[in-house]
């Protein structure tokens, strides 16, 4: 099934979302058929399903269970969501009317779920659309995604899709707004770019003597050109997408003037990716072969925000002391008129969660035998903050 979820909310201002995993490349290396004339390298990939579930379960989490941590928009609540992916098992969605197998993302089924949203991205001047896309991608002028069936003909390119010439496509279709969230590579193939007629083609022609007359598009990509994209061994969500999610889970958004919301648009969710992709890396970065992964972003038009919170944005907060040899002998705190949080005499960095705003930070000895470090007035704004008290390890 290709679309697995319908509001029937019709024509009515609505987000609409196409997502994709592919991670399973029969003609790929380690794939179970004929190995394609030029895999550039390419083999099988565990992460796509995983994130691409994840995403899923969290836009569908408050239609699901209401109240729950997911998508949150009152001027476009949402309205379908059409998915494919490709994996070893069959990976099946949790949705209002049931379980859902998805179908494969063969290039056809591709091909047919990206008409059938644009037609319901269409339908309204007001709607978002969202196209989200884990797999295997190659750079050379434009980027490049590869379908499940990549290299199961002599024509292997037939079989993926140029998501650059796409973009431009449907920013001369689409009134509303777009979102494309882009979890793939950027690096150059050689191979691709040493190959005559090898370019693909686009989901849909771009025709350049129209206009552009969407409200806004926001492409965030999971890594610059020509870099890599990354994800944990063993099955996990992408870098990519781990970040994207807890970003839209709380951890941006800026207050809309005079009103009880906090919205989150492509600039702000773009720079809040780029920082928990930052943060995730420097705590772990003495682990061998950990590189750092910096997204990118292309963001034309006008602000039109994806997410409308109803609650205050939240931060990550890690306070640490040093020298660390010293850090049992303080107590850590964040602390605002509402409330404090406090580690006494722990050998471990304070970390916690708090809803943005002004807080004091601080070190003290509660035997009153060390200096104290504190930082009155510190002005904590989403995704997160990183501090570190006392003096030079």
């Amino acid at each position: 099934m290709t679309l697995i979820f319908d509001s029937g909310r019709g024509i009515a201002p609505s987000t609409h979302v196409l997502a994709i995993g592919v991670g399973r490349y029969p003609h790929l290396l380690g794939g179970d058929k004929k190995l394609a004339d030029k895999p550039m390298g390419l083999g099988q990939l565990d992460s796509p399903s995983v994130s691409l579930k994840a995403l899923l379960d969290w836009f569908l989490a408050p239609v699901m269970l209401p109240g729950s941590v997911g998508f949150t928009n009152q001027a476009a609540p949402l309205g379908t969501i059409h998915s494919l992916a490709s994996a070893p098992q069959p990976v099946n969605i949790d949705t209002p009317t049931g379980t859902v197998t998805l179908d494969c993302a063969t290039k056809d089924n591709i091909d047919n779920a990206f008409t059938s949203w644009l037609n319901v991205v269409k339908g309204s001047d007001t709607n978002i659309g969202v196209f989200y896309f884990c797999g295997h991608g190659v750079m050379v002028s434009d980027h490049y995604l590869l379908a499940e069936d990549f290299g199961s003909t002599l024509q292997a390119w037939t079989k993926a899709f140029d998501v650059s010439s796409t973009i431009r496509a449907v920013e001369r279709e689409v009134n509303g707004a777009l979102y494309f969230f882009l979890d793939a590579c950027r690096e150059v193939s050689r191979d691709l770019a040493l190959s005559v007629g090898a370019n693909p083609m686009a989901l849909m022609q771009a025709d350049l003597t129209k206009k552009v007359i969407r409200k806004a598009s926001v492409c965030i990509s999971a890594t610059g050109e020509g870099e890599l994209a990354f994800a944990p061994p063993g099955g996990e969500v992408s870098r990519f997408s781990k970040a994207l999610l807890r970003a839209l889970s709380g951890f941006s958004g800026i207050k809309s003037a005079g009103q009880p919301v906090w919205e989150v648009d492509g600039e702000t969710l773009a720079s809040a990716i780029r920082k928990i992709l930052e943060y995730e890396w420097e705590k772990t970065q003495s682990q061998k072969g950990n590189r750092l992964q910096v997204c990118g972003q292309l963001i034309n038009g006008s602000s039109v925000p994806l997410l409308r919170l109803l609650t205050t944005p939240k931060v990550a907060v890690e306070i640490n002391y040093l020298p660390e040899v010293m850090r049992t002998q303080y107590e850590l705190y964040i602390q605002s008129t509402q409330a404090k949080v406090a580690q006494i005499r722990e050998n471990k960095c304070l970390e916690t969660e708090v809803p943005m705003g002004v807080y004091t930070v601080g070190a003290v000895d509660p035997n009153g035998v060390h200096q104290s470090d504190i930082r009155p007035d510190e002005d904590l704004r989403p995704p997160c903050y990183n501090l570190e008290l006392g003096g030079q390890a």
